[in-house]
């Protein structure tokens, strides 16, 4: 696919193209495995956490993770219990926070005993509400990778 070329386009505009470029890089052979092992990583320093991905893009990161798990995490769907459980929301790419805030305020109204989130590229997220941690998965794959040499 040739890349979309903007005329005169503003910063955010900017940005918001270049997350939807980093969403459709992530999900294709070879990275989606990288980012799914690094998704298996974050929700392991969580024991028993419900991983809630947030968009097309974390689904499918979340699938490969499932795989290659297997068995070892819990994807969660948009009706599963989330009473007394930890839920670790997780988003690919933001130039807000707002989709992980408004999930983990979702999943906090239907009683989910604790919300963290993890992403690959969300800006902002060092601000937002109602959020018990965040971890970068940037960061873990590179641990990950380094690990695995």
């Amino acid at each position: 696919m040739s890349p979309v070329v903007l005329q005169n386009p503003g910063p955010l505009l900017s940005q918001l193209v270049a997350a939807q470029r980093l969403e459709e890089e992530t999900v294709c052979d070879p990275q989606i495995e990288r980012w799914a092992d690094a998704l298996v990583t974050c929700a392991n320093q969580l024991p028993g956490c419900l991983i809630w991905p947030v968009g097309a893009p974390a689904e499918r990161i979340a699938g490969v993770a499932t795989a290659r798990a297997r068995g070892r995490i819990e994807v969660g769907l948009w009706n599963a219990p989330v009473v007394g459980r930890t839920v670790l929301v997780f988003a690919v790419a933001g130039v807000t926070p707002l989709s992980l805030t408004l999930t983990a305020e979702q999943l906090r109204r239907r009683g989910a005993g604790g919300v963290h989130a993890c992403g690959i590229a969300i800006t902002g997220v060092a601000a937002a509400a109602g959020i018990n941690s965040f971890r970068s998965l940037s960061e873990l794959a590179d641990a990950v990778s380094a690990a695995a040499a």
